[in-house]
């Protein structure tokens, strides 16, 4: 079973004091105009470690910023995705997740339709019940502040089931910029 830990993305709640670099856009999907060929994908990512002393890094997160307009036309990649943080008053259902009370709302006061509304189902914005998706390392890797992790991301529809996915990450560490990079680790996942 400790094995299989390894093998399955896991989907649960990840609070923001975990995050150990700033996030990094895998695939910007244009919902209105994305084929389903185009769900499967690699893209490449950079991460820069934020932290503050020498950690081990266990798991990879992935979660979904989502962002709606009143044309429907695709929003700016520019644009800033709202982050709502516990006990904020917020316009839009949002449900509760871990055992807590739904939110309070208010009324929506003269609200610019020309904006667009978004939000995020991200570690630094109040829990959604999409949660997150966890890639669990089966080896931990070791960063110190400023640390590089390098990789790709590989995204398939499984051809076993067409509602999971199959994922690979490859990356590889660098401890410094003009530092040498470690040897590139794979690792694949089925998401369920």
């Amino acid at each position: 079973m400790a094995a299989d830990l390894y093998d399955d993305a896991i989907v649960d709640v990840v609070g923001p004091n975990t995050l150990l670099s700033e996030p990094c856009t895998i695939k910007d999907l244009v919902l209105s105009e994305i084929t389903p060929r185009q769900l499967d994908f690699t893209s490449s990512f950079t991460l820069v470690s934020t932290a503050e002393r020498r950690t081990k890094v266990n798991s990879f997160i992935l979660y979904f910023d989502t962002f709606f307009s009143a044309s429907g036309l695709p929003v700016s990649p520019e644009t800033d995705v709202k982050v709502i943080k516990e006990g904020e008053v917020i316009l839009a259902d949002i449900w509760p997740a871990g055992g807590k009370r739904a939110p309070q709302r208010r009324q929506s006061q003269s609200v610019d339709r020309s904006a667009p509304i978004s939000f995020s189902t991200g570690p630094q914005s109040m829990a959604t019940h999409w949660k997150q998706t966890l890639f669990l390392l089966r080896e931990p890797i070791s960063i110190l502040e400023g640390s590089i992790v390098h990789g790709s991301f590989h995204c398939h529809k499984s051809e076993d089931n067409s509602r999971e996915l199959d994922i690979e990450i490859h990356f590889s560490v660098k401890q410094d910029p003009e530092g040498p990079a470690s040897d590139l680790t794979v690792q694949m996942f089925k998401v369920r």
